[in-house]
């Protein structure tokens, strides 16, 4: 398999693309992505805790594991968003070694976006997870200002969504 090209990352005070450039992309190449991630992904929000004083801090995460690695760099090509695969602790059950490809941030609102009308398990949490990016107003400049309680209860409440939809 061939590795795509790495992408540049964005200024923080760019618009965000509204939709990721798949018109190179064969539905085919979408469909099958969405599947695979219908059964073998997790779409999750992630909550990180400070005991500082700081605002808790909330994550969009698209994660596949599989211990096959051309499955995984196969999927990366099909949806045309290079996101890192990392080879997991292998246990002692394990026959085979196990990777896992994370899509996070800015790179799993890309992802979900691209695979919308092709999921069929996954769509309300994949629609939970888009809508945690607007309400919660993921990805906005806040420029060192601490985040208005009204938005990180609209984070808190997509995040315990998400769990309740596994």
């Amino acid at each position: 398999m061939s590795h795509l090209p790495p992408q540049p990352e964005s200024d923080s005070t760019e618009p965000l693309p509204q939709k990721p450039d798949t018109s190179t992309r064969p539905d085919s190449d979408l469909a099958w992505a969405a599947g695979f991630l219908d059964g073998e992904g997790c779409i999750n929000i992630a909550k990180q805790r400070y005991k500082t004083g700081r605002s808790d801090t909330y994550r969009l995460g698209v994660s596949l594991a599989q211990n096959n690695l051309p499955t995984l760099e196969a999927f990366r090509t099909a949806v045309g968003i290079l996101s890192p695969i990392h080879p997991t602790k292998r246990l002692d059950n394990h026959s085979r070694q196990c990777y896992t490809l994370n899509f996070s941030g800015k790179k799993a609102r890309l992802l979900l976006i691209a695979l919308m009308p092709y999921f069929r398990r996954k769509l309300k949490e994949a629609t939970a997870g888009l809508e945690f990016w607007t309400e919660g107003r993921v990805g906005l400049p806040r420029k060192g200002k601490r985040v208005d309680p009204e938005i990180t209860a609209k984070r808190e409440y997509y995040y315990l969504l998400l769990q309740r939809l596994k």
